[in-house]
């Protein structure tokens, strides 16, 4: 655990390789800022591209389905990557790997901003998506070792209110740029902001986790990233392409049984990719499986509700931005009120609140027309943006605190991957079903639908399984 100085006068030689340096109070202050500045420089990145991914289909001449790919292919990409960072969180030094995602960040907006083409705008994705991997699994552990568990519920609340700010402005920013500059320049932007995060971060970030001699079982890493790669594939082409063809039907079966043969590996290894023992705990099992259900609503909404008020009610990217900015705004300001409810509270009324009222604002969503009103549209997803405030991070949070505190590394690298493989993987199935359902607003209203049936499961498991008390530590 982190050791801590009450002095804030001076700052304490970094501690010995291996062992987390002493971080006065105003050093922690300062390293929790520049986490949530490069929280808030990735959330900006990734709601501009959401906006904007109708602009650049029709500019580089690609299909719904392949457009798709710059957003589930960059969750996918991250989805790969965080399981090693596990790993890495263990063998090196909190500051160089931390610095070296912000790196792989930045160069790959930077890329994306100067590409011309599908292939070289997708490769840019994918490097994008590497950097945030190691950056944004290792967010959580560190200000879990900053604050301990007993505080550890508000500053995931102001964690949340840094994701949930960049995409109060970002929608309606990239509209504007899309509309006047093209769809390049919100690349431009965004990886202005990550090279200046990198460089505040330099002189501020400190090595603040434990490191131990871990080891990288290689053919577990392959055989997790090919199973996510078949699943992803599979899903993607499900409803487009024939399901008894390689491409759906073969790519899913690959890909289950990669993950089946990795999972069975983990228990019968020296040193697992990842420790999956602690799915033994019931609280972690509930927040990850109710964290899948929450981003693959999340992301694939996100992503057909664009398309639908551009390309099927006729809405100008300006206008489609700002019918989101109420939403943003709503979920900015509801994540710290949220962590302070789950300090008091614990998870069950957030988690049982938050997916009944989620499932009430989907089902709006689920009789779309080419005539309904945006302002209808600007409201229902507001109310909707307040759901995901109430289950987003304080479901992370009871997951992380519900685990030992040498498994944290461990447990943030399966919460984060598999959220983001199952926001990948949900964006993939349900833009599916709207293009085989029409690619109209019918089919935008069948996905919605469908996205609704999913989240009632969640809100059975959240009845059943979250506790009624909360925890004793985590107050």
């Amino acid at each position: 655990m982190l050791r801590e100085n009450p002095s804030t006068d001076s700052e304490p030689a970094e501690a010995a390789a291996g062992s987390p340096a002493v971080v006065t109070d105003r050093r922690r202050t300062m390293i929790f800022a520049v986490l949530l500045a490069a929280c808030i420089a990735g959330a900006f990145a990734q709601t501009s591209l959401t906006t904007a991914l109708p602009a650049i289909m029709t500019g580089l001449n690609i299909s719904a389905v392949l457009g798709n790919w710059l957003t589930s292919g960059f969750s996918l990409a991250m989805g790969v990557t965080i399981p090693a960072t596990a790993f890495m969180m263990k063998r090196f030094p909190t500051r160089p790997l931390f610095l070296t995602g912000l790196a792989m960040f930045a160069a790959g907006l930077l890329l994306a901003a100067a590409s011309t083409s599908f292939p070289v705008l997708m490769a840019a994705r994918i490097i994008q998506a590497f950097g945030s991997g190691i950056s944004l699994s290792m967010t959580q552990v560190i200000i879990l070792a900053l604050y301990g568990r007993s505080g550890v519920g508000t500053a995931m609340g102001f964690y949340g209110l840094a994701v949930s700010a960049a995409p109060v402005i970002a929608p309606t920013l990239s509209g504007i740029m899309v509309d006047h500059w093209g769809w390049q320049s919100i690349f431009w932007v965004a990886g202005g902001i990550a090279v200046v995060v990198l460089l505040l971060a330099m002189p501020v970030m400190r090595n603040v986790l434990e490191n131990s001699e871990a080891h990288l079982d290689i053919p577990s890493f392959l055989l997790a990233a090919v199973g996510f790669v078949g699943l992803q594939l599979g899903f993607s082409n499900l409803g487009v392409l024939p399901f008894l063809g390689w491409q759906v039907a073969g790519a899913l079966s690959l890909g289950v049984v990669c993950l089946a043969v990795f999972a069975v590996l983990q228990f019968h290894i020296k040193h697992p990719l990842l420790q999956l023992r602690i799915f033994a705990v019931r609280d972690f099992t509930v927040a990850v499986a109710l964290s899948m259900f929450l981003y693959a609503v999340l992301i694939a909404g996100s992503t057909i509700l664009p398309i639908y008020l551009q390309r099927m009610a006729g809405a100008s990217v300006t206008v489609s931005a700002l019918s989101m900015l109420p939403g943003s705004l709503v979920m900015a300001v509801s994540s710290p009120v949220t962590g302070r409810v789950f300090d008091r509270f614990g998870i069950r009324p957030l988690a049982v609140g938050g997916m009944a009222l989620l499932a009430l604002t989907m089902l709006p969503f689920g009789f779309l027309t080419e005539h309904t009103p945006v302002w209808w549209v600007t409201v229902v997803f507001a109310v909707r943006s307040v759901a995901v405030a109430m289950v987003m991070m304080p479901a992370a949070t009871w997951g992380l605190a519900s685990v030992e505190q040498r498994y944290s590394s461990d447990a943030s690298a399966l919460l984060t991957s598999l959220r983001t493989i199952a926001g990948a993987i949900g964006s993939a199935v349900f833009v599916a079903v709207m293009v085989a359902c029409g690619d109209d607003p019918r089919g935008a209203s069948i996905a919605f639908l469908a996205m609704t049936a999913l989240v009632a499961v969640g809100l059975v498991m959240a009845v059943v399984f979250c506790p009624r008390k909360p925890r004793a530590d985590a107050r």
